[in-house]
């Protein structure tokens, strides 16, 4: 019988997941069919578990508030994609539901997952049934009854996981593509694997394989820093448990220093700050809560000591980050006065890794472009934690991104940069080219494996065995949508130049009025980013 849950059996239940994960994420990527057959949801899942598991595997504490409010930590910075995103709200969730608690009875562990749906549901603006929360509605709704009468929470878990099991088997009447592909939901199948990890890890059913993963949540090291010598203290600290919340904490820190992060968890904050004043910095953070892991370098010592003379350096107004993958792509950003993090499909950065990027900047201000769709909603986490300072442009491919970036302006303010670019974005039409990896069905349409597929917002998908057909099928989708004078063709990095000419010469030719440019943009997967301007 377990009746109460205390810190070490909830974490034995994450580690019991993360453990299911690392051995079946594979099929989690399998099932992933929208937008394109080349899935990586287990993969983003297993990752963000991988994070909140170098958060607890070496934590002793039995508190179960505290293993949850650390599980959550971890989760959240390392959360990737989407389905990766929304795993970690859940379990913050659970983490504010299980807050200040020794152990948890079946009824406050089952709150406390009405809190993961919460919080899920709040991260998603534009929530789609057939999904993840789909089936983590139905595992609550399930389990709300019998939360009040079991008092064993193994049962409570297997009557979890068969409540799941019905809801995910609705996805595919509840999303018309999963109906086509024939198959359930890959991130439905995520959630109804992080369960039944949890209750193998709970009973003692699974064999735990340990795993060395480096500590990514504890410390946000930033290297290579400019600084001014009026604030020389890069000072580190973390809160937890703290009573104020992020922007409170911003607010007041932002007269005391240069270069601030606050990253905010649940009833935990980072803070990075270069003060003048570190003594001062520390004695009002005292205030909020109980200090950890305190680090104050004096950066100027660390100049001298290099021989290096420290001037003091102007901060950017505005920094730029584009997330791309590709040679091509690096040099088209970095053109267009925007710094570069690696990643794109199968290639998700993580919460923590995007906050880093930002944070070499050295900026007042933070514009990204996710350049992804299962980016975006990892950007917009992060910018749940930094507040106002940035401010995403939600481009869903790189052709999107290059179109908004040359219309940035490094002298004008940022909400002038904003607003320009937003305005961009909805002027111009983009698509790629890629193939499926596996045979499918989309709207209807029948996909092969190894099929070409042009994949364009607002058109149906349009799928070849050639490329050249697909290009073309493409193109006369995007150009007869509206006027067009420019469109640009960016191949990747398995086309080789001289195939991509070719195929560019017989689109010149057939639309002799408009303009054709060819840029070699390196991306794997994607033959092809087109944009029509």
């Amino acid at each position: 019988m377990y009746n109460q849950i205390d810190g070490k059996q909830y974490k034995d239940m994450l580690i019991g997941a993360y453990a299911a994960f690392k051995e079946n994420y594979e099929h989690i990527n399998q099932l992933n069919v929208f937008p394109v057959p080349d899935g990586d949801t287990g993969t983003n899942m297993l990752n963000t578990l991988r994070s909140m598991y170098s958060m607890i595997v070496n934590e002793e504490n039995e508190s179960i508030g505290i293993i949850a409010e650390k599980a959550a930590t971890g989760a959240i910075m390392g959360a990737r994609g989407n389905s990766g995103v929304i795993l970690s709200q859940i379990i913050q969730g659970l983490a504010k539901g299980l807050r200040g608690k020794k152990q948890a009875s079946c009824r406050e562990i089952g709150k406390a997952f009405q809190y993961g749906i919460l919080y899920a549901y709040r991260a998603v603006v534009k929530p789609v049934e057939g999904t993840i929360l789909s089936v983590a509605r139905g595992i609550a709704k399930g389990t709300r009854d019998v939360t009040k009468r079991e008092r064993d929470f193994s049962q409570v878990l297997r009557t979890a996981i068969e409540s799941g099991q019905e809801a995910l088997a609705m996805t595919p009447e509840q999303l018309p593509i999963l109906k086509e592909a024939n198959v359930v939901d890959a991130g439905g199948q995520g959630l109804l694997l992080f369960l039944e990890g949890c209750l193998q890890g709970l009973t003692g059913e699974t064999h735990i394989v340990e795993d060395k993963v480096p500590e990514t949540v504890k410390k946000l090291e930033v290297k290579g820093e400019s600084f001014s010598i009026d604030y020389p203290y890069c000072t580190e600290f973390i809160v937890s448990p703290c009573k104020v919340r992020g922007a409170e904490a911003r607010k007041a820190l932002e007269s005391w220093g240069e270069s601030m992060i606050v990253a905010e968890g649940e009833n935990l904050l980072k803070v990075h700050i270069h003060a003048q004043r570190p003594g001062h910095v520390l004695d009002m953070a005292a205030d909020w809560g109980t200090l950890h892991d305190i680090k104050v370098d004096n950066m100027m010592d660390q100049f001298k000591r290099n021989k290096h003379i420290a001037h003091d350096q102007a901060k950017r107004e505005i920094g730029v980050l584009a997330v791309v993958s590709g040679e091509g792509w690096k040099r088209i950003m970095e053109g267009m006065h925007a710094q570069v993090l690696a990643g794109g499909q199968t290639m998700n950065p993580s919460v923590q890794e995007i906050m880093q990027a930002l944070d070499g900047l050295g900026s007042k201000h933070y514009i990204i472009l996710p350049n992804n769709k299962n980016i975006i909603l990892a950007a917009k986490q992060v910018q749940k934690i930094l507040g106002p300072t940035l401010q995403v442009i939600p481009t869903a491919n790189p052709a999107e991104g290059a179109a908004v970036g040359m219309v940035y302006d490094p002298q004008a303010d940022i909400e002038t940069n904003v607003a320009a670019m937003q305005a961009r974005l909805l002027e111009i039409r983009s698509a790629g080219i890629t193939q499926a990896v596996r045979d499918s069905s989309v709207d209807g349409i029948r996909i092969q494996k190894d099929d070409y597929m042009g994949l364009a917002a607002g058109f149906p998908v349009v799928t070849a065995r050639a490329l050249d057909e697909c290009l073309g099928n493409v193109l006369e989708n995007l150009l007869d949508a509206g006027e067009a004078e420019i469109v640009t063709l960016y191949f990747g990095a398995d086309l080789p130049q001289e195939e991509a000419e070719g195929l560019l010469a017989a689109q010149e030719e057939r639309y002799p009025e408009v303009e054709f440019e060819l840029q070699n943009g390196g991306q794997p997967l994607y033959p092809f980013f087109i944009s029509v301007e």
